[in-house]
C-alpha cells in the first residue's frame, strides 16, 4: 500500500509541472482587460485566470474565517451558558430535599404529621 501512495505522489509531481507549463503556453494570447474604470493592454490571459482564480480563493477564504470566527463566538457563548447551569445544579444538589421539622424531624411538615400519627402520637 505504501508504494501505491508513493508512485501516486510521484505522478502528481510529474503532473503538476508539465500542466501547469501547457497551462501556460496554450494560454499566452494577449487580451486587452477591462475592470470597473481601469482598462488593461496587453493582459495573457493565463494571467487573468491565474489572477480571477486567487480573488475567488481570497473571498472564499474571507468568507470562511468570517463564518468560522461566529462559530466560535457562538460556542463560547453556550460554553458560558453550560458553565452556569452547571454551577447552579451543583449549588441545587447541595439544598436539601426537604426542609427540616420544627420538632427537629427530618422532612416537611406533612411528613412529620404522618409519621407521627403512623407512631400514635
Amino acid at each position: 500500500m505504501r508504494w501505491v501512495r508513493r508512485i501516486l505522489l510521484l505522478v502528481l509531481l510529474v503532473a503538476l509541472p508539465v500542466g501547469v507549463h501547457l497551462f501556460v503556453t496554450r494560454n499566452a494570447a494577449e487580451v486587452p482587460l477591462d475592470f470597473l474604470a481601469v482598462r488593461f493592454e496587453g493582459v495573457a490571459v493565463w494571467v487573468a485566470l491565474l489572477c480571477a482564480f486567487g480573488a475567488g480563493a481570497v473571498l472564499a477564504a474571507l468568507v470562511a474565517v468570517l463564518r468560522g470566527a461566529r462559530l466560535r463566538l457562538e460556542t463560547r457563548r453556550y460554553r458560558k451558558v453550560t458553565r452556569d447551569l452547571e454551577s447552579e445544579v451543583h449549588q441545587l444538589r447541595n439544598l436539601p430535599l426537604a426542609p427540616e421539622a420544627p420538632g427537629g424531624h427530618e422532612g416537611g411538615g406533612e411528613l412529620a404529621k404522618l409519621a407521627a400519627l403512623e407512631r400514635g402520637t
